[in-house]
């Protein structure tokens, strides 16, 4: 059978190839927020089991081992876009065998790379604990919830790549029933283990193991369903350097992403101290730890809806139904933020009392502060959706420059500029000119695709 008869069936067997792309987009984006609402709330429940329950000493460790936590989602990020993108364009280029033999060999070499970055950071629990920065009085305490936390380490990563290849394999639904059961699931253990089982630290430390780490139980769809072609192989041990580097090379911008967030929220903090003081650093844990941190989450969704979808159908050549979902999703992903946006602008003040108490005098400060920074952080969250087209289409360097522009292109250079011109009301305002000048460049680099696509149809 010819190149060309076999993708031509295999686009005509697979909705990725076939159904309108607006609605696509909408369908894979939509469910993918139903799992992320689960995985919030768990996170503000989390808080309150935690801190009621275990007090400042239970919030404390979860601070120190957050470090830990943020690694587990970067590697995870990292294993499971390089996967299951690379699968997903071998499938749109109609070769199943080819798009099996990703999954088969990433999945393995996912998991023997976890499990000896898990034993590792198992054995050396004490040194770690120590550089995470546990007091003595915390030291015991911090040194057990790695070592539990550890056991969860593979089935957590394990869960990213189910989750991912769930979407490829053109059943999302199972991403959304993994994200949603694993938060109620985890809840209750969180629950029962601090109130009832009294476990203190131990349980808090499985729940952290179990909240992501309960995916990973969702792979056995991938070995006993008897409709998907993504099967694995003890032949799949024999690993393929390519493919291993190209699996490395596509996740690997996930991976400096997570790492320049990081770097700009210490530098931000910091400017926060230096030209305003404890409250405008409060201020910003509330603003960025919930309300961004929920508008960046309908990025997060709508890049999970476009990233299968551009995979497949650029792997398939299928041109003009990528260049129709680079403006579906820029236009798509713009409504649905500012629209939060703007309720969060309106309601900034009653919003912010929700997360800090009635009767704070920190109460004013957030709310000023959060119309600044939503006021614009739709356009830079564009950014973040072209950011995953590009590494949807191994387009590496472009998915690299706007994964970090907000942070360190733009982000850091403002705060530094307009810090030492405007003082504190700079730092503030030094955001929406990053996510603006974000915008431009990702509206530049997605003209500049746009036309790529024109001329690789016609050649």
């Amino acid at each position: 059978m010819s190149e060309e008869m076999r993708q031509e069936q295999s686009s005509e067997s697979r909705e990725l190839g076939t159904k309108p792309v607006a609605g696509l987009f909408v369908k894979y984006s939509f469910l993918t927020l139903i799992g992320m609402l689960a995985q919030a709330i768990m996170v503000i429940l989390e808080g309150i089991i935690i801190g009621r329950g275990l007090g400042e000493t239970g919030l404390a460790c979860v601070g120190l081992i957050m470090p830990l936590e943020y690694f587990m989602l970067a590697l995870g990020g990292f294993f499971a876009i390089g996967v299951s993108t690379l699968a997903a364009m071998k499938l749109g280029d109609g070769d199943e065998q080819g798009a099996r033999k990703v999954y088969g060999q990433g999945l393995w070499f996912s998991f023997i790379a976890i499990v000896a970055i898990a034993v590792v950071i198992f054995i050396f629990a004490g040194p770690i604990a120590g550089l995470l920065g546990a007091t003595p009085d915390l030291f015991d305490s911090i040194v057990l919830f790695i070592r539990i936390f550890m056991f969860g380490y593979p089935f957590c990563i394990i869960g990213h790549i189910a989750v991912y290849m769930a979407r490829v394999d053109e059943k999302p639904s199972i991403a959304t029933w993994a994200m949603t059961l694993s938060a109620i699931l985890a809840l209750v253990w969180l629950y029962a283990s601090v109130f009832i089982l009294k476990l203190g630290i131990a349980g808090c430390a499985g729940y952290y193991a179990s909240s992501i780490g309960i995916w990973g139980f969702f792979i056995l769809y991938f070995f006993f369903s008897k409709n998907t072609i993504f099967k694995v192989g003890m032949s799949d041990l024999h690993f393929d350097k390519e493919i291993i580097g190209n699996i490395v090379k596509i996740g690997f911008p996930y991976l400096l992403v997570q790492a320049s967030s990081t770097v700009f929220t210490i530098v931000l903090n910091n400017f926060l101290g230096k030209f305003g003081g404890e409250l405008d650093i409060a201020a910003f844990a509330v603003i960025n730890g919930y309300v961004v941190y929920i508008l960046m989450m309908i990025t997060q969704s709508t890049t999970g809806g476009l990233q299968p979808i551009a995979s497949y159908n650029f792997g398939a050549k299928l041109y003009d139904r990528v260049k129709d979902l680079i403006k579906v999703g820029i236009g798509g992903n713009l409504i649905a933020v500012y629209v939060l946006a703007i309720l969060f602008w309106i309601a900034a003040t009653p919003v912010c009392t929700l997360f800090i108490g009635a009767g704070s005098e920190l109460i004013p400060i957030a709310a000023k502060y959060t119309r600044v920074v939503v006021s614009c952080t739709a356009l830079g969250l564009t950014a973040n959706l072209m950011s995953g087209y590009f590494q949807a289409v191994e387009r590496v360097i472009e998915s690299t420059v706007l994964g970090i522009c907000r942070y360190i292109i733009f982000g850091i250079p403002a705060i530094f500029i307009m810090a030492n011109m405007l003082g504190i009301t700079g730092v503030w305002f030094s955001q929406p000119v990053s996510d603006i000048l974000s915008f431009v460049l990702s509206l530049v680099l997605a003209a500049m695709e746009i036309k790529r696509l024109k001329n690789m149809k016609t050649a």
